[in-house]
Formats: C-alpha cells, sequence, structure tokens
C-alpha cells in the first residue's frame, strides 16, 4: 500500500533533520542570537543596580539554558564532533588561570561571584569562556554569521535611538551619575561602556552594509510583501523600545518582559530574512543605522572611544585592501562625507564637543624658581588625572602581587592601602578603586601576570588567524574578517582607558568565536545525526537528572537579582526616612541573597538611625565576617561603641579604638576615622592630641564639616589658632570653593 503526501513529507523531514540532530542545532543558534541581542539592551528598574545585574542574570540564565540543550543533544544523539580551533588553547589558559587568581585571590568568594555593582568574577568569566565555545561549535556557516551581526546592529541602533533620547532631554528616567543629555548611556549605563559596544557594532555594521548582493532585481519585480515584513520586524522592535520606556511603569513586571519579548522575537525575524529586502532597500536601511550608531558615538563623548574608532577604521581599510576600497569607493565615500559633517555639526557646540571636554582637564601652570622665568607644568585634572593616579597605583599592587594578581573583582579591597596622596584629590573623596580603567594593567593586577600573557596569546592568535582567513577567503570573507579584526581592535584601544562589563565583554568574546569560525564552512558543516531514534532511545533518567541541575541553577542564577530587588527599595526607604520599611526590605533582601555586604551595612545604617544600637552591633558584626574588607562596618562599630562608652559603658572605649584600627588598616585615606581617634583621645583628656588627629583628618579630606568644628573649638581653648589658621588658609588657597574653612577662618581671626 502506497504512503500518502503527509506520510512521506515527514520522512523527508526526518531524513532532512536527522531525527532532531539539526534541531538541537537550530535551538542553540536562535539563543545565541537571543543573547547576542537581549544582553545588552536588557535592564530592569527595579534592581539597585539596574543595568549589569539584569544583563549578568539573565546571561547566566540563557547560557543555563544552552548547556542543557547541548547536554541533552549528546544524551540523545550520542555524539558530538567537539570544533577544535587555534584559539581554544588561549582561551582555556587564560580561564585556567582566571580560576587559580580566584583560588589565591584576598577575598575567594568576591572573586568568584563578583562584587555589587559589577558581577564579573569567575562564574562571569566561565559564562564568556563558554559563549565562545558555543560560537566555534554551533556558527558554522557564512549566514549564521551574518545572522549575529544583523543582531549586534539591532543592539547597537536600538541603543543609538535611546542615545539620542538621552542628548535631547526627552528621557522619561531620572539616571544616577553624569547627565544623560551631556554624556549618553543607552541600555548599558555609562558612557565608556556604551562606545566600547557602539564602536563594534559600527564595524560589524559596515559588513552588512558594503557586502556584494549581486545584480538587484527591478522594483517593479520585487516582493513587496517580503519588504513589508523583513524591513517591517527591524522597524517594529525600535518603535516597540520607545513605546514601552514611555508607557511602562518599573513595576509592570510582567508587560516589561512581554514587551522586551516582542521586541526581541521582532528582532530574531530580521536577523532571519533581511537577505530578503532588496539590495538599495537594504543599503538605505544599514546606512541609517551606521549613521545613528555613529552619532551615538560622538554624544558619549569618550576620548578612548574615538580612538578606538580611528585605530578600527584604519584596520578595516588594511584588512579589506586598497582593491575593495577602490571598487567600492562611492559607499566608502558617502560614509566617509557623513561622517564628516556629523562629527563637524556636533563639535561646533563646545558643550557637547569631546575635543573641549578633553582640553578642560588639561591646565597648565607657572611655577616660579629662584631667578625671575618659571617653568611650565602640565597638569591632569577630573578623570584623565584620576586615571593617571590610579595607574600608578595599579603598578605597586601589581609589583607586591606579581604571579595571580589579588583575584578579580577584589581591587576595591586592595586599593586603599596603595593609593597616592594625590589620587583623592583627583577624584571624589574616599573613592575606592574597583578598577584600573586600563585593561592592560586591569588584567595583571587582578589575574596575574600568567593571565596577562595568556591574554595577550589569545589576542595574537585571534588576529593572526583572522589575518590568514582573510588573505586566503573570498571577497566576503575578506570583508568580514575586516569587520571583526577591526571591531576587536577598537574595543582593545578602547579598553585601554576604560574596562569592560558583561554587556560589551559578552560581545567581544563572541566576536571571537566569529573569526574562528569564518572560512572553515565546509570543514565545519554539521555531521549527519543517528539514522533513526525512538521514545525508547531516549535516556529519560539522565535528561531528568540533567533538567534537576538546570533548575536548581536557574533557581540559584537569580539570588541576588531578587535580592537586589528588595535592596533597591530598602535604600528607597532608608533615603526617605521610612526606618521600619527600609529594615524590613533589607532583612527580606538578606533573607533571600545573605552574603551581600552592602546591604547588611545598610542594614546597620537603618538600626543606627532607629537607635537599635544592639541590631546594628549584630549585623555589623556579622558583616565583618562576609566582608572583611569593607571599612566602613569597622568604623560604624567603632562609633557605636564611642556612643555606648558615652552611655557609661566604660569598656566600650577599648573596643572602639580597636575597630577603629583595623578601619584605618583596611582604609589609610579614612579621614572620618581620624577623626575618630580624635574623638577617642579627647575622651581619654588628650586634647592637643585629639587636635593633632583632627588635622590628620582634614589633610585626608577637608571637606569634612566636624573635622573643620573641632579644630576650630580646640585651636581656640589650646592656643593654637595660629597653626589652625595656617592650616586652614593653605586648603583655602587650593579649595576656594570650600565656605566652610572660609567660616572657621572668620571665627579664627
Amino acid at each position: 500500500m502506497g504512503k500518502n503526501r503527509r506520510e512521506l513529507k515527514a520522512e523527508k523531514k526526518q531524513e532532512k533533520h536527522g531525527n532532531g540532530w539539526l534541531t538541537f542545532d537550530f535551538a542553540v543558534e536562535l539563543m545565541l542570537l537571543v543573547i547576542t541581542f537581549l544582553i545588552p539592551v536588557i535592564f530592569d528598574r527595579r534592581l539597585g543596580i539596574v543595568f549589569s545585574g539584569t544583563k549578568v542574570t539573565w546571561l547566566r540564565a540563557f547560557v543555563i539554558v544552552v548547556l542543557a540543550l547541548w547536554a541533552g543533544k549528546l544524551l540523545i544523539t550520542r555524539q558530538h564532533r567537539f570544533v577544535r580551533t587555534p584559539l581554544d588553547w588561549p582561551v582555556a589558559a587564560y580561564i585556567l588561570l582566571t580560576t587559580a587568581a580566584t583560588l589565591t585571590a584576598v577575598h575567594v568568594y568576591t572573586s568568584f561571584a563578583g562584587f555589587y555593582g559589577r558581577f564579573e568574577g569567575l562564574s562571569t568569566w566561565y559564562l564568556l569562556g563558554l559563549l565562545f565555545f558555543i560560537t566555534t561549535n554551533y556558527v558554522r556557516s557564512f549566514e549564521q554569521l551574518k545572522r549575529l551581526i544583523a543582531a549586534v546592529v539591532s543592539a547597537g541602533t536600538l541603543m543609538s535611538v535611546y542615545g539620542v533620547i538621552n542628548r535631547q532631554g526627552w528621557d522619561p528616567y531620572l539616571w544616577g551619575g553624569v547627565p544623560t543629555k551631556e554624556r549618553v548611556i543607552g541600555t548599558i549605563g555609562q558612557p565608556n561602556f556604551l562606545a566600547a559596544y557602539i564602536l563594534m557594532a559600527f564595524f560589524l555594521a559596515l559588513v552588512l552594509f558594503m557586502e556584494e548582493r549581486g545584480r538587484a532585481e527591478p522594483f517593479k519585480e520585487i516582493n513587496w510583501w517580503d519588504q513589508l515584513l523583513s524591513g517591517g520586524s527591524f522597524l517594529a522592535g525600535q518603535a516597540l523600545f520607545v513605546v514601552m520606556i514611555y508607557t511602562l511603569d518599573a513595576g509592570d513586571v510582567v508587560v516589561w518582559y512581554t514587551a522586551f519579548a516582542l521586541v526581541t522575537a521582532a528582532t530574531l525575524y530580521f536577523c532571519f530574512t533581511f537577505n530578503r529586502l532588496h539590495p538599495l532597500i537594504l543599503k538605505l536601511l544599514l546606512g541609517v543605522c551606521i549613521m545613528l550608531i555613529y552619532v551615538c558615538l560622538l554624544y558619549t563623548q569618550s576620548r578612548g572611544g574615538y580612538l578606538g574608532f580611528f585605530a578600527g577604521a584604519v584596520f578595516f581599510a588594511f584588512v579589506v585592501g586598497r582593491q575593495w576600497l577602490f571598487k567600492h569607493w562611492r559607499e566608502f565615500s558617502l560614509i566617509s562625507l557623513l561622517i564628516l559633517i556629523i562629527s563637524g555639526v556636533t563639535m561646533m557646540n563646545p558643550e557637547y564637543s569631546p575635543i573641549e571636554r578633553f582640553a578642560g582637564e588639561i591646565s597648565v601652570k607657572k611655577t616660579p624658581r629662584p631667578e625671575e622665568s618659571g617653568t611650565s607644568q602640565l597638569a591632569l585634572k577630573g578623570a584623565a588625572g584620576s586615571r593617571g593616579e590610579t595607574w600608578k597605583s595599579g603598578y605597586k599592587i601589581l609589583a607586591d602581587n606579581p604571579l595571580f594578581g589579588i583575584g578579580p573583582e577584589d581591587l576595591k579591597m586592595v586599593f586603599p592601602r596603595y593609593e597616592t596622596d594625590l589620587f583623592r584629590f583627583k577624584e571624589t573623596f574616599h573613592v575606592k578603586q574597583d578598577r584600573n580603567h586600563n585593561e592592560s594593567l586591569d588584567v595583571p593586577v587582578t589575574k596575574g601576570l600568567l593571565a596577562m600573557f595568556a591574554y595577550l596569546w589569545a589576542l595574537y592568535v585571534l588576529f593572526k588567524v583572522g589575518l590568514e582567513r582573510a588573505r586566503a577567503g573570498t571577497r566576503a570573507e575578506r570583508l568580514m574578517a575586516g569587520g571583526l579584526l577591526a571591531a576587536a581592535l577598537a574595543y582593545v584601544v578602547q579598553n585601554q582607558f576604560s574596562f569592560g562589563v558583561v554587556a560589551i565583554t559578552s560581545l567581544f568574546w563572541t566576536i571571537w568565536g566569529m573569526v574562528m569560525v569564518l572560512g572553515r564552512e565546509t570543514e565545519l558543516s554539521a555531521a549527519p545525526g543517528p539514522a533513526r531514534l525512538t521514545l525508547n532511545d531516549v535516556p529519560w533518567l539522565p535528561l531528568t537528572a540533567v533538567a534537576a541541575v538546570v533548575a536548581f541553577l536557574l533557581w540559584a542564577s537569580f539570588l541576588s537579582f531578587r535580592g537586589d530587588i528588595y535592596f533597591k527599595s530598602g535604600k528607597t526607604n532608608l533615603e526617605m526616612k521610612r526606618l521600619p520599611q527600609a529594615v524590613g526590605d533589607f532583612q527580606r533582601s538578606l533573607a533571600v541573597f545573605p552574603l551581600e555586604g552592602t546591604t547588611v551595612s545598610h542594614l546597620a545604617i537603618a538600626y543606627l538611625n532607629l537607635n537599635d544600637l544592639p541590631a546594628a552591633a549584630k549585623t555589623l558584626a556579622y558583616g565583618t565576617r562576609i566582608d572583611p574588607f569593607n571599612a566602613d562596618n569597622f568604623y560604624m562599630l567603632a562609633r557605636l561603641n564611642l556612643s555606648r562608652y558615652d552611655q557609661g559603658s566604660g569598656e566600650a572605649l577599648a573596643a572602639a579604638r580597636d575597630y577603629n584600627e583595623t578601619a584605618l588598616k583596611i582604609d589609610p585615606y579614612y579621614a572620618e576615622a581620624y577623626e575618630n581617634r580624635g574623638l577617642i583621645a579627647e575622651r581619654l583628656g588628650r586634647p592637643g592630641e585629639a587636635l593633632d588627629h583632627y588635622e590628620k583628618a582634614f589633610s585626608v579630606n577637608p571637606n569634612v564639616v566636624s573635622v573643620i568644628t573641632r579644630m576650630t573649638v580646640l585651636g581656640k581653648a589650646l592656643g593654637r589658632q595660629a597653626e589652625v589658621r595656617r592650616t586652614f588658609s593653605a586648603a583655602f588657597e587650593r579649595f576656594p570653593q570650600n565656605l566652610e574653612v572660609f567660616k572657621a577662618l572668620e571665627q579664627l581671626k
């Protein structure tokens, strides 16, 4: 009896897909596209760390799902050819040495999990390594590479649209930090991080824009339905994002994430169908995207971003070669002309000019010599001056910890002991630097020189293999190599003045995998799957075990995310003096995620404001165990014991002194801790010693009002008015905007 049409179709489909073999591959590619697009753009305003906290949580979740699919493929098909690339060993070596740096770290837990605000501990580096291997194993064709680039272009355009909204003052949100009307932050949260992503998106967009697509069919023969669906899906994703940020509140959780899912779905449709667009329509769309992306780069006012752009542009031209440039001179001329026009218009306004910003941080001071002539000294201030002092401190840390560094994410714990005398005057007082703001220094300081050598090895192999593939490949592959390598170089150059976060480093490591895939389409073609599988062949018990592990890992991935939601609510209540509500929120946060030191410190502050000293003392004692390098906890314990002493507890003064000295060992530039020394000396009846401690506190930070007040009072009482006045006069000459010092000078006349 013959088979009907449905049975024949089912058999053909089964033969084509190898009983689900390629279904796994397609599912993994789909997840990789979701990661590539969604991680840079997603954020949740319920969190304290709106951007990085959201992104790292969802990256964990998506990578876990990919690993589950990979494991399912191995268990069901019982075969998988692991794809080898020249970059495997450098990547593995870097991850292994980062693991060693974590195990020998100053604080192992923080190095593994990452500290609050960055979340770039060893667990995140494992995710990045997995992204590389997922890319090399599941991206096998040139078309798949183009789909990944389409996802990046979509994300970069969305960020750029939001960047324009930032700049024009139309942003519905009030973000902290740098005013977004001056320097845009997009959906990454910081101008320099945004610049790094935008740089990579720019050069990848050039690949699709410059691609040769053959002879275009006449417009009258175009399938306009395809044009509408594909182009409309791209525009719909962008428009829906704009609508959601204006119409949805932070509490609209289900609708918020549904909107992001719809934006992602529209982008995925575009990634799989953009080739259906007429070449002229696609070029027009991509040209607009490229210009928006470049405008966004200008709006970040990131000097490192500009250097990265120029380095990437030169390298792109070098890789694609003169013949390609001459052949496509019209497209290059048009892009170059538009860039010049946009740059000129933007930089004509000094308020938004990066040149003006850079010049404003450089000054030339005349230093008189004994003779009548003088010498000019170049002085850097603002971010430029701060970074210079940060680098000096970083070199000292590296000298003491050369082999494995201090551990990923541990710089904030160590930096105060290596801080230069000038750093706090270039940066905000009492800042504990968490990054060296230079990747070439940050890697050896936090992971050691061995890891730095592995990182340089990886970069060498990346560019070496990329250039080899460019020379040996087709014209399309040469163009692709030019875009990928230019994006990677731009990122590296930009990060000599900044550092990576998960939203941008995830793309950087994906690009590593894309370069390794380029030019190996035949070699990487999927092997045929098993001839036939039935339900009896499915290993249900191992799959159940995998599902249980995945469920646990997904639950654990969201612990810090959930805890941060309560933390932000508690912090808001604390700022608004709703103390009982703040305590409740902080307690709920710690019930979900009990290892977050930032939450513990804020809970203690809430207890102190409620004058619940026993609860505050208990909370701070717990904080010193899970966060032993947080000087604030020891400082607050010292102040708490001073209060106990004033209430009649005689032994509390010794405890206050011990806690305070620990705080100063952790942070030798803690002005308030030197003030504590003065308060302790006063209680011991040593006013002269107390004044000395207050003067030390003032030299560390001349903005502490209580220190200025105590110096004024004791200076008068001890007859040391002239000495105190000289100290204040010198400070006022340097900081004439300090009105408290001016008032004190008036009182000491």
